[in-house]
């Protein structure tokens, strides 16, 4: 039977509502209501319940109508093969984090009766443990996972009892399980060595014993199923386990124990689908000195060498290139043997050759700078936060004016790019290096932040001077538009004098005066200037900078509220995901 129509019902609503308003003006006029309240309230009342009944009517027509819509549409699922309904749901729950797996899957199973019969007898949907379940839904789910491949957790335990008892119901179907994450807070980590097994496709492993890291994968074989490999201090046999194939090698905090030169060599050349590569803190012995042929690793996007010495950073980016790559970390430890870090700079253009090319094409540029730490990363409409391309430098042997040299020696951005610069709380700005590319080389940057401790009048009075180059005047960053000074030290009549200088006779200044020498390279308007927290900006100063920028452009607050010094572009990097810490699993049901 299909149900009726909306205007099947709401002609039916229009008759009922005539009929209930003939018989209760027939009701009025035996009874005379009037004569009487209470049978004048009590008709009231009848007539509201009477509209209300019908409205809930028409309501219920419309969710049946809807309920059979989807129950329509489900039936034509429901009809489909079971190989291919299977499929389906695994698609569908690949991405679903393990402790919110069983809840998914049981509201798949309460769809229709073939949903749930498909779900109960089929072993790959019961597959996945985690150490936080308890241990008879361990019990349950090795029973009806049968021989299916498994997925195993081992997260956050505080009692090193329930956490062995948890490993000892596993290590039966150690050789079952292709996906094991043994967390750093999981209590019985030395125990869960035994879980290895020889058909793993996934290993992460992490203790926080990083002064004698435990030995993994010894007398389980090759592993030549593995395709993504996280450890940290935690070390595989490196000379006795073949490792091929790899899509995914990162290693953490093995200071001693690493792997020789050589080995790492032949991991990356057996595995030309590396997509992910980050070394930190990893102790690389040189080893025998063999001669290396270039590799190329066409599909890497992550590229971390993070705390390593700067003789085998340059080794590493030597030996490999990267035409895709588009996140890169650098992060050279000190090393009296080489006290000049340039040539890792030059390394670095040759591993990943498109670099210019892929920092000049961004969305947005963004630079950030202080007397250590350098990066450059850019926001584009056509990548996900997480495939932003980006370049992080970090080495204490090479000062920061140099990194960004090279950068700018790299960067020709289009006109109508926006690019944002930084400088850190230690950045030198008078440093001659930077101060040379303010007036030459920082023509596309388009918003200026300054956090330094120091003073940034050198800086203002640049802005605030033409510079002659080939006998043409120009401006330092002619298409600045947005000037931040924050709380950096600045005095107020240098301020004035540069905005004079730069900006007078532009928009909401006054006409006419002081317009200066004309240039083919001036100065775009200032829209936005940022002034946190100065005493020294009086009154008398801020009615002169709005005479000279127009009203709105400049932003003081004088009490320093709502600003964060600790504020930087350069956000944290996280290196690997936190486990995830949901509700408890106490039984898995029928």
């Amino acid at each position: 039977m299909r149900p009726p129509s909306d205007s099947v019902v709401d002609a039916a609503t229009a008759l009922i509502l005539q009929e209930i308003h003939a018989e209760n003006s027939s009701l009025s006029s035996d009874f005379h209501s009037a004569d009487n309240p209470n049978l004048s309230a009590l008709d009231r009342e009848i007539t509201a319940l009477d509209i209300t009944l019908v409205a809930v009517h028409k309501r219920l027509h419309h969710r049946l109508a809807e309920a059979r819509k989807r129950r329509n549409t489900l039936g034509a699922i429901s009809r489909l093969p079971t190989e291919l309904m299977i499929k389906i749901f695994l698609k569908e729950l690949e991405e679903v984090p393990i402790k919110k797996y069983y809840p998914r899957v049981k509201a798949l199973s309460q769809v229709c009766a073939a949903w749930y019969s498909i779900i109960h007898n089929t072993a790959n949907f019961w597959a996945h443990v985690h150490s936080d379940f308890s241990l008879p839904a361990v019990g349950r789910i090795l029973y009806k996972s049968r021989n299916a491949p498994l997925t195993v957790e081992c997260g956050y335990l505080l009692t090193g009892t329930a956490a062995k008892a948890f490993v000892d119901m596993l290590i039966p179907s150690a050789k079952r399980i292709r996906s094991l994450a043994v967390s750093r807070d999981f209590a019985a980590w030395s125990e869960a060595i035994k879980l290895v097994g020889p058909k793993l496709e996934r290993l992460e492993y992490r203790t926080t014993n990083a002064s004698k890291p435990p030995s993994l994968g010894r007398g389980v074989g090759p592993l030549d199923r593995l395709r993504e490999l996280t450890l940290e201090s935690a070390y595989l046999p490196w000379s006795s386990i073949s490792l091929k194939g790899l899509k995914t090698l990162k290693l953490f905090h093995i200071t001693s124990e690493g792997p020789l030169t050589s080995q790492l060599w032949s991991i990356i050349a057996e595995s030309p689908s590396l997509r992910h590569l980050v070394l930190n803190h990893v102790s690389i012995s040189p080893g025998s000195q063999t001669e290396t042929s270039t590799i190329t690793l066409p599909s890497l996007r992550q590229l971390h060498l993070i705390h390593l010495s700067q003789s085998t950073i340059q080794s590493i980016l030597n030996a490999i290139r990267a035409p895709v790559c588009l996140d890169t970390n650098v992060t050279c430890d000190s090393d009296p043997a080489t006290p000049d870090s340039l040539p890792v700079l030059l390394s670095l253009s040759q591993t990943i050759p498109h670099i210019q090319a892929v920092l000049n094409e961004g969305y947005q540029l963004c630079i950030n700078a202080n007397s250590r730490l350098f990066r450059c990363w850019t926001e584009r409409e056509r990548y996900d936060d997480a495939d932003a391309p980006s370049i992080e430098i970090e080495m204490p042997q090479i000062s920061p004016y140099k990194a960004l040299d090279w950068l700018l020696d790299l960067l020709k951005p289009p006109r109508d790019r926006r690019s944002t610069l930084t400088l850190g709380p230690d950045f030198n700005i008078s440093e001659p290096s930077f101060a040379d590319a303010v007036n030459y080389k920082l023509h596309f940057v388009t918003s200026l932040y300054l956090t330094t401790d120091l003073g940034v009048d050198p800086l203002l009075k640049q802005l605030g001077r033409q510079v002659t180059r080939y006998g043409t005047p120009s401006w330092p960053m002619p298409r600045l538009s947005t000037l931040n000074l924050g709380t950096t030290y600045f005095s107020g009549p240098t301020l004035i004098d540069t905005l004079k200088r730069r900006y007078k006779g532009k928009k909401g200044g006054k006409k006419g005066k002081g317009k200066g020498t004309k240039t083919a390279n001036k100065p775009v308007e200032l829209i936005s200037l940022v002034v946190v927290g100065h005493q020294s900006m009086d009154e008398e100063y801020q009615d002169e900078v709005e005479e000279i920028l127009g009203p709105g452009v400049m932003d003081w607050d004088m009490d320093d509220e709502d600003f964060d010094e600790d504020y930087s572009y350069d956000d944290d990097i996280d290196y690997w995901d936190e486990p995830y810490y949901g509700d408890h699993l106490y039984s898995i049901w029928d």
